[in-house]
C-alpha cells in the first residue's frame, strides 16, 4: 500500500471526513448587502448632481447672483488687471485668494470668456471631490462600495446647499483641494509624500482662506504622531507657500490683498441668530447620517479626526459671521460623509457596519428626494429674456452700472460697474481709507453723470450711492421686464435677484424709451 500528500489528491463528496465549505452567516451577509445598496444609492445621487450640473453648465448667465463677480475677476487677469485694487465705483474684489480666479482664468484661455469655464472648474473639482472622498475612505477600509457610499452621501448634500457644487464660486476647488490634502497627509510615506500634503494644503487656503485652520490641525496632529518628520515637511511646504504668496502679493497689491482677504473678511460682524443655525443646518440636512459618523469616529486615526474637526469648524466660522450662507455648511458635511463612509466600511463588529449603512442610505435616500430639476435647471425663457435685455443693454448704449449683476456688463460688450455685495463688504468694514475711496468714486462718477444708466436689482438706491443720487439721477415709474413672470430671469441658486427698475440721468431721455429699449423692444440707441 502507498501513500500520496500530492494535493492533486483531495477530498470528494461523499469521501470520508469530506464537508461543504461553511456558507456565510446572516451576520456576514447584512453588511455586504447594506453596503451594495449604500453604494447604489451613492451613485443615483452623483448621476443625479451631474443631471442637473450638466443641464446648466451652458447656461450664459449667472445661475447664483455672485457668479457674475467671479466673471469680472476672471476677465480683469485676462486683461492684465490687477485683481485687488482700491475700492471704485467700477470694481471691488470678491475677498478671496487668487488661486480659483486664476485656474478658471487659465481655462477662459482657451474656451473664452463666460459662465462656461468658472462652471466647469467647479464640476470637475466636485467630481474631484467625490473620487478622493471614496478612495480615502476605500483605502482606510478596504472597501469600494462604503467609499461609493461616502462620495454618494456628500454629492447628495448638493440638493441640501441650493445647489452650489457647480457654480463659479471658490468652495468645489477648495473643497477638493482640502479633502486632497487630508489624504496626502494620511497617507504620505517619505519626502515627496510629505511635500504633496503641504502644497496641497496651501493650495486649499490660496482658494479659501478658512482652509488655514485644516492646514494647521493636520500638521498639528501629525506631530503629535510618529511621523514628526514628515510632518515638519509638509508644514515647510506648505507655510513656504504661503508666506511667499502673501508677501508678493501684498507687495504687488499695495497692501490690497491682505485688505480684501485677510482683514475684510475677519471684520465680518457675528449674525447672533446664526450661533444656532450651524447645528440646526447639520441636523436637518445630515442628521441621521451624523449617527453614523459618531459610530465611525471611535476607531478613525488621529489625523483624519484632526481634519475633519477643522473642516466643521470652518464651517462654523464662516456661517456664524454675517454673510454666511448654506454654501458654508459644505466643508462639515464632507466632515461627516468621511466619518460615516468610515463607519460603513468597518470590518468589526457586524451589526456597527450595518446599523451605520441603513443609516446612510436612509439619509441619502431623504437628501434625494429634494431633486426637483425644474426648479434648478433655467429654463429656455429664463435664456431669452437674458438674451433679449443683453441686447439692449448694447443697444442703449454708453456705460450702465448693474451692481447686482456686472456680469450682464461683460456679456453686452460693456465695463463693468463695482457688485453691490462686494461693496457692502467694504463699507462695513473699519478701513475708513477703503471706505472714502469707494464712496468718493461713486459720488464722483454719479455728478459726472458717467453712468448712461443704473439698473438695480429693487427700489433705492445701491449701496454706497450718495445721499445726491436724486440730483444727478432719477427713478423711472416704468419697471424693467414688466411683462416677464416674475419667477424668470432669477438666479436658481443662492440669492434671487434679477434687473427691476431704471435710474436714468436728469434730461437724457424719457424713461419709457430707455425701458423699451432695454426690454428688448426698440431697436433705436439711447439718446
Amino acid at each position: 500500500m502507498t501513500f500520496s500528500s500530492s494535493p492533486e489528491i483531495q477530498a470528494r463528496p461523499g469521501d470520508a471526513g469530506w464537508s461543504a465549505p461553511a456558507r456565510p452567516s446572516w451576520r456576514q451577509r447584512t453588511p455586504r448587502a447594506v453596503r451594495l445598496a449604500v453604494a447604489l444609492a451613492g451613485l443615483v445621487a452623483v448621476c443625479a448632481y451631474l443631471a442637473i450640473a450638466l443641464s446648466r453648465l451652458t447656461y450664459p448667465f449667472t445661475v447664483e447672483w455672485l457668479e457674475s463677480n467671479s466673471l469680472v475677476e476672471v476677465h480683469r487677469i485676462l486683461a492684465g488687471q490687477p485683481l485687488y485694487t482700491a475700492p471704485t465705483a467700477e470694481y471691488v474684489p470678491d475677498g478671496y485668494p487668487p488661486l480659483y480666479f486664476a485656474v478658471s482664468a487659465g481655462a477662459a484661455s482657451v474656451l473664452g470668456i463666460s459662465y462656461l469655464p468658472l462652471r466647469l472648474v467647479s464640476l470637475v473639482s466636485s467630481l474631484v471631490c467625490f473620487v478622493l472622498l471614496g478612495r480615502l475612505v476605500q483605502r482606510e477600509t478596504g472597501n469600494v462600495a462604503a467609499g461609493v457610499g461616502a462620495a454618494g452621501l456628500f454629492a447628495a448634500t448638493y440638493f441640501a446647499t441650493d445647489t452650489w457644487f457647480d457654480v463659479g464660486r471658490v468652495d468645489s476647488l477648495f473643497l477638493a483641494l482640502s479633502i486632497g490634502g487630508l489624504y496626502a497627509a494620511r497617507w504620505m510615506r517619505g519626502t515627496r509624500g510629505a511635500i504633496a500634503a503641504g502644497v496641497l494644503l496651501a493650495a486649499a487656503v490660496l482658494t479659501k482662506q478658512t482652509g488655514l485652520a485644516e492646514g494647521v490641525v493636520v500638521i498639528a496632529a501629525l506631530l503629535a504622531g510618529p511621523r514628526r518628520r514628515l510632518a515638519c515637511v509638509a508644514a515647510l511646504a506648505e507655510f513656504t507657500i504661503l508666506g511667499i504668496s502673501t508677501l508678493l502679493l501684498a507687495l504687488t497689491s499695495g497692501g490690497w490683498y491682505v485688505f480684501y482677504v485677510f482683514r475684510l473678511m475677519s471684520e465680518h460682524p457675528l449674525n447672533y441668530g446664526n450661533l444656532g443655525s450651524f447645528w440646526t443646518a447639520l441636523l436637518t440636512a445630515l442628521g441621521i447620517a451624523a449617527c453614523a459618523a459618531l459610530i465611525g469616529a471611535r476607531h478613525v486615526p488621529p489625523v483624519l479626526l484632526a481634519g475633519c474637526a477643522a473642516l466643521a469648524a470652518e464651517g462654523y466660522a464662516a456661517l456664524v459671521h454675517t454673510g454666511g450662507s448654506s454654501n458654508d455648511m459644505l466643508p462639515a458635511y464632507l466632515a461627516v460623509a468621511l466619518l460615516a463612509g468610515l463607519a460603513v466600511g468597518a470590518k468589526s463588529p457586524g451589526w456597527a457596519s450595518a446599523v451605520s449603512g441603513v443609516l446612510v442610505l436612509a439619509q441619502t435616500a431623504l437628501l434625494l428626494s429634494g431633486f426637483h430639476p425644474s426648479r434648478e435647471i433655467p429654463t429656455s425663457a429664463d435664456r431669452v429674456v437674458g438674451e433679449r435685455l443683453t441686447a439692449g443693454l448694447r443697444a442703449f448704449g454708453g456705460t450702465v452700472a448693474i451692481p447686482a449683476d456686472p456680469g450682464l456688463n461683460l456679456l453686452a460688450g460693456m465695463t463693468p460697474a463695482a457688485h453691490q455685495d462686494a461693496a457692502h463688504d467694504v463699507l462695513r468694514a473699519s478701513d475708513q481709507a477703503a471706505i472714502a475711496s469707494f464712496r468718493d468714486s461713486v459720488a464722483d462718477a454719479v455728478a459726472a453723470r458717467r453712468f448712461s444708466a443704473i439698473i438695480t436689482d429693487g427700489p433705492g438706491a445701491p449701496p454706497g450711492f450718495p445721499p445726491s443720487l436724486g440730483r444727478y439721477y432719477h427713478q423711472c415709474p416704468q419697471p424693467l421686464l414688466a411683462g416677464v413672470p416674475a419667477a424668470v430671469f432669477r438666479p436658481v441658486a443662492g440669492i434671487s435677484a434679477r434687473p427691476a427698475s431704471l435710474w436714468l440721468p436728469r434730461g437724457s431721455g424719457s424713461c419709457q424709451a430707455a425701458v423699451s429699449v432695454l426690454d428688448g423692444a426698440g431697436k433705436e440707441s439711447h439718446p
